[in-house]
């Protein structure tokens, strides 16, 4: 799951949250909460400790809703799935597919209109100084409209879980191209988000290990460097002698991966515990990314998705 807290842009997932939340100690609870693998932790501790930021950067509401969107039980959510859906649920019906058909249109032409940064920091400029009046005129300007928000909420609504179908469905298209014959799945595939314990990889099988990052990079991609580099890390250190793959979107991930300067130790930052101790016992945390690609994970194939899926490559 992707959001923006402050411009900043995350990644998460449920298997995210609890390794970075085990072994914590929960502060004592004042008013909200999240409860992660059976214990409860003060929702702002909860997501300072997920995301790394500090607690005075985002308000409880911005918490609780991105656990919910995860699927946590907490103070404002109960587990019934009609209380996980947003309060406006209750207040209006559901678009019809034409509805949402409407916004979307209308969601992609503003996008598309020209750049959204570049539209964003016109905006920022224009209201520097800026009055009740003139702040409404320069708002309207760049598109930012009462309709242009009930398109985005509609569409949010609808397509919130995009990218786990997106994720599930790569993974289950590319298994015939690239199974091998006498090659066969040995352990339950891992096709939603993140991976358990008894799952360690995205695919498993009698002669390889695979891990599948699907999203598009398109610069400012920290939240994904660090993913990917978390993942190869992972194949590098398996000791199975299965062949370990990295099935990546584009040639912009793999040439990171061979290039990079950056240390491990800071990429890995805010990977798991037990990642990071595995790491630490064979690694240097100064040990850059590229030296480690070329030295300690020459053996991991590094492949292009575009290879075998041409809906991918037709996006490159």
């Amino acid at each position: 799951m992707r959001f923006v807290i402050n411009g900043d842009d995350f990644e998460l997932d449920q298997a995210a949250v609890i390794n970075r939340l085990r072994g914590r100690t929960p502060e004592p609870i004042q008013t909200h909460w999240v409860e992660v693998n059976g214990v409860r932790f003060p929702v702002k501790q909860a997501l300072e400790a997920v995301l790394g930021i500090g607690r005075a950067t985002f308000t409880s509401q911005v918490a609780l809703n991105q656990f919910a969107r995860l699927g946590f039980l907490s103070s404002a959510r109960t587990q019934s799935a009609s209380d996980l859906r947003p309060a406006a649920d209750h207040r209006r019906p559901q678009p019809t597919v034409e509805e949402a058909s409407a916004a979307f249109a209308t969601l992609v032409a503003f996008l598309r209109a020209a750049p959204f940064t570049m539209s964003i920091n016109t905006l920022e400029h224009a209201l520097l100084e800026a009055d009740s009046g003139s702040a409404a005129k320069f708002t309207t300007d760049v598109g930012l409209t009462e309709e242009l928000l009930n398109a985005a909420l509609v569409v949010r609504r609808d397509v919130g879980r995009v990218n786990d179908v997106v994720h599930a469905t790569v993974i289950a298209l590319a298994l015939p191209a690239i199974l091998e014959e006498g090659e066969v799945i040995t352990n339950r595939p891992s096709l939603g988000a993140g991976n358990d314990r008894s799952r360690p990889f995205d695919l498993e099988t009698n002669r390889r290990i695979a891990e599948f990052k699907v999203a598009l990079w398109s610069g400012g991609d920290m939240m994904r460097k660090r993913a990917v580099t978390a993942d190869l890390v992972d194949l590098a250190m398996d000791e199975s002698g299965r062949r370990p793959e990295l099935w990546l979107a584009g040639t912009e991930p793999i040439r990171f991966l061979r290039t990079s300067s950056s240390p491990l130790g800071s990429l890995l930052s805010r990977s798991s515990r037990h990642q990071r101790t595995r790491y630490e016992a064979l690694y240097s945390n100064d040990l850059p990314l590229a030296t480690f690609v070329a030295q300690h994970a020459a053996h991991v194939h590094l492949r292009d998705l575009a290879e075998v899926l041409p809906a991918v490559a037709a996006l490159m």
